[in-house]
């Protein structure tokens, strides 16, 4: 009786997938540095272990992007991954997130979603939405949050 051997895996992720969504991201990770004068960078997948972060930018131009979700092991949304990278691209030239980083970092992410490269799908809701209307004993501060509105 013979049993079949579990597929091979790398990154939480079966090996020919693994190395298929790492070329897509290289793919269009490719358009973005011509377009706004990015330094040579080294684009990877992070470890399956990482778990603090989803990304990140070594001073040396290493990016890493993690690509499964840390809890339940999914691969994570394209458009997700696509957010993080193009994170990690504007710290190319800004090492830190301040006014500087984050104008780069959305007219890159502009350009991408303009380019096709970043679609992102609407979030599919798990739970009902709920109205909640304050009862008169809630401090009226509450009022002038959305949730309580």
């Amino acid at each position: 009786m013979a049993f079949a051997r579990p597929p091979r895996t790398k990154g939480g992720l079966v090996i020919d997938d693994h190395r298929d969504l790492v070329a897509r991201l290289r793919a269009d990770a490719a358009r973005v540095p011509e377009q706004f004068r990015l330094p040579p960078y080294d684009l990877d997948a992070d470890r399956a272990d990482a778990s603090a972060r989803y990304g990140v930018c070594f001073d040396a131009g290493r990016i890493r992007v993690r690509l499964v979700h840390a809890r339940t092991g999914r691969v994570l949304r394209y458009s997700a991954l696509i957010d993080t990278l193009v994170h990690e691209l504007a710290h190319l030239h800004h090492m830190e997130h301040g006014p500087r980083w984050e104008l780069l970092y959305e007219q890159m992410l502009a350009w991408c979603r303009l380019q096709g490269i970043n679609a992102p799908q609407p979030r599919r809701s798990t739970a009902a939405v709920v109205s909640v209307t304050p009862t008169p004993r809630e401090p009226a501060q509450l009022g002038l949050f959305s949730v309580w509105q």
